[in-house]
């Protein structure tokens, strides 16, 4: 991914700024989202696995309620 990215800073004392087109931040935001999915599966191997039938039926009974 190449980022178009402009740096803004008016003093020498205050924090730099980037700015980048929106479609590119939306791409970062993007990534940075599917880097925190890969990281949180990693994290969870080795945890039990619940069948997707079995959570379906605990969902059914706790709507009913």
């Amino acid at each position: 991914m190449t980022l178009t990215v402009k740096l803004l800073r008016k003093t020498k004392h205050q924090e730099a700024m980037a700015l980048l087109p929106m479609k590119q931040y939306q791409a970062l935001l993007e990534y940075l989202e599917d880097m925190e999915d890969r990281l949180a599966v990693k994290e969870r191997k080795g945890d039990e696995m619940i069948p997707w039938e079995t959570v379906k039926k605990e969902i059914k009974k706790k709507t009913k309620k």
